[in-house]
Parts: C-alpha cells; structure tokens; sequence
C-alpha cells in the first residue's frame, strides 16, 4: 500500500521507531502488571480459625492442623479467623473465605467483563477518533483508577474498580498493537510481537509483590508507574495510515515529515500526492459517508470466516493464558517464584517469533507453539491421573510452564497475523473483536482452574482440547508474511506495492541528482 511504502522510504525502523516503542509498548508493561495482579491479590494466605475467646497472645496455640481452614459448620461453633502475615491480599482484607469464597473469582471475572466491554469500545473508538487519543486518555484513566483502588473500603468498591481498570487495559490493549505496527516497515513488524514488554510487566510485578506483598500497596505502585509514559503526548503523533484514509493528507504529511527528520531520511517527493490517493480512494469506497462499525468485519463472506476463526482462538488463547496466570498459586511451590516463572518463560518465546514469523510465516509459527501447548496440557493431565502427589509436583510445574510457553508463543504470533489481517479502516475493529472474543476465555478462566485444589485433570484435558482445534483452524487461515498493510476495503489484495517502492526509489534518485548538479 502506499503508506507502508512511505514508511519504507522514510525508515521502516530507526530513531522514530524507537520512540514509539518506548512510549506506546512500554506501558504494556504496566497492563501486564494491573491485568494479573489477581494473581496475587486473590490468593488466600494461610488462616486458621482459633476459639473467639482465646487471648491474643494464646492465638499461635491453636493454630494447628485442627484449626487450619477450618468452617464453622453450625451456629453452635464460633471462632475468630487468624491469618497469616506473610501477605495481604483482598481475601484476608474482607474475610472471603468459607461461604464467601466465591467472591474472590468474581472479581477477577468481573475484571476480565471489563476488559471485554474495553475492547468494545476501544476498537470503535480509535477507528472513530484516532488511535492517539483513545490511547493517551485510557492511559491516565488506567493510572488514575489504579490509585483509587488501592483505599477501597469494601470488596464491592474493588470489584467496581477493577471493572474500570479492566475496561481501560482492554482499550489500550486494542489499540497499542495495531497503532505501532502502522509505523514500522514489513520486515519489521514481527519484532512488535517479538519485544518481551508484557513478560517484563510481570517478572516486574513478580518481584514487587514479593518485596512489598500487600494488594494495596500494589496498585498504589502500579499507579506511580504510569507518569513516566504520559510524556508521550507531546512526542507521538496520530497513525499515518489512519490520518491518510481520513482524508487529513496535510497532517499526514507532517507525520511523514516527524519520521523523515528523526530517522535523517528524506522523505518521498510525491508523499502528498501518495496520500491523497489513498484519500480518494477510501473516499470513493465510502461514498456515502457512513462510519465503519463492527458489522464491516463480517460483511462478505472472504473477511467473515477469517473473522470467526480469529475470535475463536483469541477467546481459546485467553481461557489458557489466563487460568495458568490466575492459578499460579495451585502449583507447588513459592507463589511468587511460580508468578516470575510463568513470565519469563515467555521470554524466549516471543523472541524466537521475530525470526519464525519472518522465516516460516505467521501460519506455521502459531501451528507449532499450539502443538507444543496441546502436547504438555495432556502431560500435566496424564502426570496428574497417574503419578502420587508426592511426586507430581515438579512434573506437573515443568509441563504447566511448557504449556504456558507454547501459548504464548502462539498468541504472539496471532497478535501480528491478526492485525495484517484486516485494512486500515478496520484493523482496529477486527483487532477489538479479537480482544473482546479473548475476554470471554478471560471471564470463564478463574472458574475453570480456580475451583478446587486436587484435581488438574479436568482443567488440563479442557487446555489440550482447545490447543488442538486451534492448531487445526489456523491450518486453513492464509498466512500474511511478507504483504503489505492494506488500507482500504479494496487493497486487500493489493499487488501496487512493488511499482509503487520503483517510482519512490526513482524519485528519490532523481531528487538526489539534482541536488548534486545544483
């Protein structure tokens, strides 16, 4: 298309890249912190229930193996709860425990309907209004509810919180991913999927939690970390390619400018004309001046179908991310070693896609990470059948962070795949639905794997299950290595590229030769 050509000419990974990166990417770090602090926040310390009438300083007498997690199960019976102080969290902060045990999911449930209603709005709203104030406004919010968070007074005050933290992570998530890659060349925009951001958010929160293991104190951390990133306004600038299939070609130009000046390239002589073209064309196809919507992701059969597959791994990919995330503390084990393992396993994963993607495309890389999740989900549910608990512990830990890599490696492989799937006046609607698709995995999740503390069978066969299907839907998806970014409806078999890269290198040469004679 010719924005991607532009951005080619201009630098399809240099100085203004960069930039980019650090103020749009790196606060996926914090999102990464906010979406599973759950992880800790919702796990139950130890706790005992020692007799109402015992003195304080009697307390560690009754709390024995008699006494641990013990309810109370007639009137007849009372006792005061004693938890231990090795952590707080919102379990021992409101007492959820016993008949009020199933809050506790709740709230992570109702933080992922946050994320879903987010993803909803955020896909609309950064094809309406642009991707840089959907993104920078959702950004302070998401700073802003955090620290509000932290002096709740009740775990309803929580869970409302939580539903607008996940309403601002699902927005930003939406539109962080498609607002980067609409500045990168197409070589290069495998390395947006490749850069462990998210895992350094949680090996980060790991570390956090376990030097400061109180809930509150993190979300007032979290909040604090969020004012480096708002400087971003004043130095990232709309998508070109959104500007240019709105008809604002003038300030799409200063755009190309911004990239040329900070890159040291000199930008295409006919960049105006190249963008205005790519006006009229949109123009042309909207003629009646209607707004896209959601429904334009299903509208002919060639984007439905890709659509519905798309969405359904996203939601598959959610349900397993999530629920491992979330279950961290079922695994043997310190809780906060577990939370650090799960993240930096993914590590070498999403760096491995950068150069998969590139080299066996986005289809075979994500066909490959799902046939290494399905085959460690049915380990864990084998070893968890067969094998005493004495000695499944390590096992079943081994195989889960196996599970865990090969569904991360998939999911980034599909956040690029997904995006290079649909056009510009779109994208962010496709990739919205994806994201909302993925919450519905995310609501179900703490249900699936934090029902119980004995059985890992039922969980894991439901993960391999998932794994496998989603390896086969991807099998008939048409991979999109090596094709440039569609920006209309009528690009997307676009095959101009090529001349279009000739006649700028020619112009450019041109230009270049009358400066030298002159």
């Amino acid at each position: 298309m010719y924005t991607d050509d532009i951005i080619e000419a201009v630098g399809g990974m240099s100085r203004f890249q960069i930039l980019m990166v650090v103020f749009i990417f790196g606060p996926k770090m914090l999102m990464a912190w906010g979406m599973l602090i759950m992880s800790f926040a919702g796990t139950t310390p130890d706790w005992w229930c020692v007799p109402a009438t015992a003195p304080s300083v009697d307390e560690t007498y009754y709390m024995n193996n008699v006494t641990f997690k013990f309810c109370p199960t007639s009137d007849n019976i009372t006792c005061q709860v004693v938890y231990s102080q090795d952590k707080k969290t919102i379990v021992s902060e409101w007492g959820l425990i016993c008949d009020r045990k199933e809050i506790n999911p709740l709230v992570t449930s109702v933080q992922m309907a946050g994320v879903f209603v987010g993803a909803l709005l955020g896909g609309q709203s950064a094809d309406v209004l642009g991707r840089k104030w959907t993104y920078f406004v959702c950004l302070v919010l998401q700073g802003g509810f955090n620290l509000v968070a932290a002096f709740s007074v009740n775990w309803q005050m929580f869970t409302v919180l939580r539903f607008l933290i996940g309403m601002m992570t699902g927005s930003l998530l939406v539109v962080c991913y498609p607002y980067i890659i609409e500045f990168v060349g197409k070589k290069w925009r495998s390395l947006a999927s490749a850069i462990p951001v998210w895992v350094t958010g949680l090996c980060a929160f790991a570390l956090s939690s376990w030097l400061r293991p109180d809930w509150s104190h993190q979300h007032i951390i979290l909040a604090a970390l969020h004012l480096p990133f708002f400087a971003g306004w004043f130095f990232v600038p709309e998508s070109l390619h959104w500007l240019a299939v709105k008809g604002r070609t003038d300030e799409a130009e200063k755009v190309v400018d911004q990239m040329s000046r900070y890159n040291k390239r000199e930008k295409p002589p006919n960049t105006l004309q190249l963008l205005k073209q790519v006006a009229e064309e949109e123009k042309s196809l909207r003629s009646s001046g209607s707004k896209y919507t959601y429904l334009d992701i299903y509208r002919g059969w060639s984007i439905c179908w890709k659509s519905l597959i798309i969405q359904f791994v996203w939601a598959c990919l959610s349900l397993v991310y999530y629920g491992i995330s979330f279950g961290a503390g079922r695994l043997a084990g310190n809780l906060y070693l577990n939370i650090f393992l799960l993240g930096v396993v993914e590590v070498p994963t999403t760096v491995l896609t950068f150069f998969t993607n590139n080299k066996f495309g986005r289809k075979w890389t994500a066909v490959g990470f799902f046939a290494v999740a399905t085959s460690a989900a049915f380990g864990v549910a084998i070893i968890a059948k067969t094998v005493s608990k004495d000695e499944q512990g390590v096992i079943i830990n081994v195989l889960a962070l196996v599970t865990k890599l090969g569904v991360g490696g998939a999911w980034a492989a599909y956040a690029l795949w997904s995006n290079e799937t649909y056009p510009t006046v779109i994208r962010n609607l496709g990739y919205g639905a994806a994201n909302t698709a993925a919450r519905v995995g995310g609501m179900i999740a703490p249900y699936v794997f934090a029902g119980g503390d004995s059985n890992l069978v039922e969980p894991f066969v439901i993960v391999g299950s998932t794994m496998a299907v989603c390896g086969l839907l991807s099998v008939v998806m048409k991979d999109t290595k090596d094709q440039p970014l569609a920006d209309t409806m009528g690009d997307q078999k676009n095959t101009r590229g090529d001349v279009t890269m000739v006649a700028i290198h020619k112009d450019l040469e041109n230009q270049e030769a009358s400066a030298s004679l002159s």
